[in-house]
């Protein structure tokens, strides 16, 4: 379960969601199990994701990452 995903709106899942594949599918494959989303939050309507790898990202409507 995603800590914080109740709050998003189906806009910010949708952009949780195809970012986060996005960003998946340009790390390589040792990567990637660090890759999972363990929480979300938004800041200034920005949906922001912490990894399991403890790194954090803003996920912007565009699908980018920084």
């Amino acid at each position: 379960m995603i800590k914080g995903i109740e709050y998003l709106t189906d806009e910010q899942l949708e952009i949780m969601a195809k970012t986060n594949e996005k960003h998946r599918n340009a790390v390589g494959n040792d990567y990637k199990d660090g890759m999972q989303i363990v929480k979300v939050w938004t800041s200034n309507g920005i949906v922001c994701v912490k990894l399991k790898n403890k790194e954090w990202y803003h996920y912007t409507k565009a699908h980018t990452w920084y």
